[in-house]
């Protein structure tokens, strides 16, 4: 492969038109939502249109469930298609599985012109001529010998019942693929072999469908994964002898663990998985911001995009050609960041949902006690997820004491314990006594108490904390008391001092 200086632009037609093109395989993984972003901030920056089309020429792995999730997901992320399987438009089907059709058509159109041949080689053939070729060390791994079969050749094949599957003819001369992104390369025709553009079962392969729905659907721009860069040229010259338009290519860098790894489902599992973010209470704000960096910077100052930021800002120019490293830590931060952007009621009703899920409430009738506790929490949410933890107190006593908590601050020996005690025992009679059990009144006589007998605050704090909560962190320990109530308070400490 030789390669040239990137002199590449982007030359913009009047109209951008660019596509997502996801197999219904599997879930929908982050890297794919990468392209789907940047394929839509590019549409929206140029006023063009955005198509969702559904590859699924692999019938044995995708299903119709996959295909759901895969919906669910964009229109979660909020990236709205202008046209698809679901709502149509003027160049469908949008589904590959339903416009077998028109691949037909076209690849009769390449066999009678003599750019594609049937192949007859067996499954056991095919192995050998591999095996053949890595011994010789060649880059092709098949020879062609079907290019120029004989007719009585051809006979004999299909009476001993082989089906055939249709190769391409690749050319002899170089391909130039001229990325947006990564340059211009000219890719020596000694590494490409015969594609296999139809199986033997009829059903066509990706890089006959992908290039034809391309063209078909009159695609300006082709942003996609580096993962798909070896299947360019082949694209291009099955757009070539069929005489279609090629469509501008920009590759986009993977997206790498810390390790420099290809994030993958096999190796990192759900992690990759959008809709993983969703039920765990990430917003799609979120989200999105964390993944339009993943490979695209505008300077190295700005983190923090609004949608409408994005497009405005967006081009392939600023996209890098190096992978890029997926830190979870930043989506979480990211994530914080835009959760206390939201207001205490809209932190509650996403809150909501995940304490009706662990089945801490049945209803919202308490709406205004649900805000405070909400408010209480602050700016402790890294997801809405983190409430169950943060919270689960407030719902119910049925709890268990934190171990590194009570050795800590209820004490590992006899006497501390017993000191402990003595602290919770006065602390629940001070609060039996108070008139009122709001934060001011209540931090008022507990403070009264620690100070007039020389009795660390921290130390009383967190022994009735960890004796409301079972734990030595949370929200303020008033607003804990607070919001609690009288009745609960009172109850839970003497079952403190019975476990001391």
């Amino acid at each position: 492969m030789n390669e040239t200086p990137n002199t590449s632009t982007v030359v913009v037609t009047d109209t951008v038109r660019v596509r997502m093109a996801p197999s219904p395989t599997g879930f929908l993984h982050i890297g794919g939502a990468r392209t789907a972003l940047f394929n839509w901030l590019f549409a929206k920056h140029h006023n063009g249109t955005f198509i969702l089309r559904i590859d699924d020429t692999d019938m044995a792995r995708s299903t119709d469930e996959s295909m759901h999730e895969i919906y669910t997901a964009l229109q979660w992320l909020g990236l709205a298609w202008d046209e698809g399987g679901d709502k149509g438009g003027p160049y469908g089907p949008y589904v590959q599985s339903e416009r077998k059709p028109i691949y037909d058509a076209y690849v009769t159109q390449l066999l009678e012109t003599g750019n594609a041949y049937h192949c007859y080689c067996t499954p056991e053939e095919l192995e050998e001529i591999r095996a053949q070729a890595r011994a010789d060390k060649q880059t092709r791994s098949y020879d062609g010998r079907c290019r120029e079969l004989t007719s009585e050749a051809v006979n004999g094949f299909t009476a001993e019942g082989r089906k055939p599957t249709v190769r391409i003819k690749m050319p002899d001369t170089p391909i130039l693929v001229d990325d947006l992104v990564l340059g211009s390369r000219n890719i020596d025709p000694a590494t490409l072999e015969d594609e296999v553009i139809v199986r033997s079962n009829g059903m066509p392969n990706y890089n006959l469908t992908s290039i034809i729905d391309d063209a078909e659907m009159q695609i300006t721009h082709v942003i996609r994964g580096t993962e798909h860069l070896n299947n360019t040229p082949k694209q291009i010259a099955i757009a070539h002898a069929l005489g279609l338009e090629v469509p501008q290519f920009a590759h986009i860098p993977l997206v790498l663990d810390s390790s420099g790894r290809k994030m993958s489902k096999r190796h990192h599992g759900d992690l990759v998985a959008v809709n993983r973010y969703r039920e765990q209470g990430y917003l799609p704000e979120a989200v999105l911001n964390f993944v339009a960096r993943l490979g695209w910077s505008y300077d190295d100052k700005q983190e923090i995009f609004s949608v409408d930021e994005l497009i405005e800002k967006f081009d392939l120019e600023r996209v890098g050609k190096s992978g890029s490293v997926f830190d979870i830590k930043k989506l979480e931060w990211l994530n914080s960041h835009y959760i206390n952007q939201l207001s205490i009621s809209a932190r509650t009703d996403a809150v909501i949902p995940f304490w009706q899920a662990e089945g801490l409430i049945n209803s919202i009738e308490k709406r205004d006690w649900l805000e405070n506790i909400v408010e209480a929490v602050g700016e402790r949410l890294t997801t809405f997820q983190d409430i169950i933890p943060q919270t689960r107190y407030f719902f119910t006593d049925a709890f268990e004491y934190e171990p590194k908590a009570v050795k800590k601050w209820w004490g590992g020996s006899e006497e501390k314990r017993e000191k402990t005690s003595e602290i919770l025992t006065n602390l629940l009679q001070i609060l039996e006594e108070v008139p009122s059990f709001d934060v001011e009144t209540v931090e008022t006589a507990i403070w009264k108490y620690t100070d007039e007998n020389d009795i660390k605050r921290v130390a009383a704090m967190q022994a009735l904390r960890i004796a409301l909560t079972g734990t030595s962190f949370g929200p303020s320990l008033f607003d804990i008391v607070a919001l609690l109530g009288r009745d609960e308070v009172l109850k839970r400490i003497p079952r403190a001092i019975a476990h001391l």
